[in-house]
């Protein structure tokens, strides 16, 4: 049985409550906070997760299917174990089922998010990154370092804001790293 992209999208918007009426679309206010919304959420909700997988128990038996890559590129961003996928994907959903945006907000968002994630694993610090304009964005050095050491000893377990990490001292080790570079 085929299904349409509309009709798949349309399953879609009905979990999350998405709006699909094509007449209007949301004023860039709207969208702007509500991906910021997105953002913060997510970054807290996954910081936590991401933490709770570098436990022992966690890392050996699920998140170590990610960590197999110490260099990650960019196809390794969603390398992991099915559990984890679920787990942490919870992180990018759940602030659009509060909100239940317009459909192009959804779209806007999961573009930006696997944007994020593939550039976070692409082992490139690329010229036009985020992290070169905005001091809270991790970016992929910020990974590279969370993928490079032990599972344990890690830090650095934000998504894409490092504010987490700086709150909890998880990236000590990174910033000393930086500024022993001059960086």
């Amino acid at each position: 049985m085929e299904m349409s992209l509309f009709n798949v999208t349309e399953i879609f918007s009905d979990v999350l409550f998405c709006d699909l009426v094509v007449e209007y679309l949301p004023c860039r206010k709207v969208v702007s906070i509500q991906i910021l919304f997105y953002f913060i959420l997510e970054d807290f909700i996954f910081y936590w997760g991401h933490r709770i997988l570098h436990t022992k128990w966690l890392y050996k038996h699920v998140h170590s299917v990610h960590h197999e890559y110490a260099t990650p590129f960019g196809l390794t961003s969603e390398y992991a174990h099915p559990a984890e996928i679920l787990f942490l994907g919870f992180a990018t959903i759940v602030g659009p089922a509060i909100t239940g945006p317009h459909l192009i907000t959804l779209w806007l968002w999961m573009v930006l998010r696997v944007l994020e994630t593939v550039e976070a694993h692409c082992g490139y610090h690329l010229p036009l990154s985020l992290s070169n304009f905005l001091p809270l964005y991790g970016g992929a050095d910020f990974h590279d370092y969370h993928h490079r050491l032990l599972y344990t000893k890690s830090g650095n377990y934000s998504s894409t804001f490092v504010y987490m990490d700086r709150i909890f001292g998880t990236d000590k080790g990174y910033r000393r790293l930086k500024s022993l570079k001059g960086n």
